[in-house]
């Protein structure tokens, strides 16, 4: 591929990247208007539907997602702040739920998957963007697994529609056996999807339950680089048994170890300082963080131009049928092992 085309991708990546973030507020601030990453992957399907325009950027767009979305990563590792969880004395059992909850989204996503005929690769990036944090969860362990972009695309959009969906359905379903307060914002921490949608969800618990979604959502982050770890590591162990490759090395992607020097980077307070850009100050890590949602976004929109409808028509309803399986069997899951947190 030509260092033109690759130029003309990443303009058009970032193009609509910068798009969507503009249009997001636009769309008014309701917790159900999707995220500015998730219509950049909408204006990427939009552009990916011209032909003229396919034709320019499809060969690029691939590309520009693989190198994307590891940059994305390690910027948005400068928004992670563990302090109000240490601070708050939460790890000790909560660590415990939290681990059991993720093994119950990862076995149930691969036995839903398998039931509704998903490729593993599909189904293991539905039980990350299920047990951690939705978008980044998916993009980081993305690398990893080696998915085709379609099932990075349809993975993302499934994630997306259940934690909408969670936001609404999960308060009175808590409510009605018996989880309120903290153990309803617990559950909230503890299941719905992206971070806004999980505090979103626990505010509805009160200030309780808000403080507490907050506390087991952070938790649930912080254990991305684990997870991407681990998956590296076992992926590596089967790839080797199958013959498909030397199995000398983890395979733990280079990105991961950033990630966890910009965060601890982040606690030093170094990056505390304010700078203002065109009048907006924000502090340095935020601008960092800001910088990162946007290569997010631009990866996004790259794999959006490569998404087909027939593709989706064909796989999407068993991709979302499998997402609300695995949410649903760890929402089963969590409500006694918060009850047991708390007695």
């Amino acid at each position: 591929m030509s260092a033109a085309r690759a130029r003309t991708a990443w303009a058009v990546a970032l193009g609509l990247a910068l798009l969507a973030i503009v249009l997001r507020p636009a769309l008014g601030e309701s917790r159900l208007v999707p995220s500015a990453s998730v219509l950049a992957l909408v204006l990427g399907m939009v552009v990916g539907a011209i032909p003229p325009l396919r034709d320019r950027v499809a060969a690029g767009a691939g590309r520009v997602a693989k190198q994307a979305i590891p940059v994305a990563i390690v910027l948005i590792g400068f928004g992670l702040d563990l302090g109000p969880l240490v601070g708050s004395g939460a790890i000790g059992g909560s660590l415990v739920v939290v681990v059991v909850a993720m093994v119950v989204a990862f076995v149930s996503a691969l036995i839903a998957g398998r039931l509704f005929g998903l490729d593993p690769r599909a189904s293991l990036l539905l039980g990350a963007g299920t047990a951690v944090c939705g978008n980044s969860a998916i993009m980081a362990v993305a690398p990893t697994v080696q998915p085709d972009d379609e099932d990075i695309g349809l993975s993302i959009g499934a994630v997306n529609l259940l934690g909408v969906l969670m936001l609404v359905v999960l308060p009175p379903i808590a409510t009605s056996l018996g989880s309120v307060g903290r153990e309803g914002g617990s559950l909230a921490g503890l299941t719905v999807h992206a971070v806004p949608q999980a505090i979103a969800t626990g505010e509805a618990f009160g200030a309780e339950g808000l403080e507490w979604a907050t506390l087991f959502k952070l938790l649930r982050v912080a254990m991305l680089v684990p997870l991407v770890v681990a998956l590296a590591l076992t992926l590596a162990r089967v790839r080797a048994a199958k013959g498909e490759g030397s199995g000398s090395g983890p395979g733990i992607p280079w990105f991961v170890v950033l990630f966890v020097v910009a965060a601890g980077l982040r606690a030093t307070g170094w990056f505390a300082a304010e700078v203002a850009v065109a009048g907006d100050e924000r502090a340095l890590w935020a601008w960092l963080q800001s910088g990162g949602r946007i290569v997010l976004a631009a990866a996004l929109a790259a794999i959006g131009v490569g998404l087909q409808l027939g593709t989706l028509l064909r796989v999407g309803p068993s991709m979302l049928a499998a997402g609300a399986l695995t949410v649903t069997a760890m929402v089963a899951a969590t409500i006694p092992l918060v009850r047991w947190l708390f007695d």
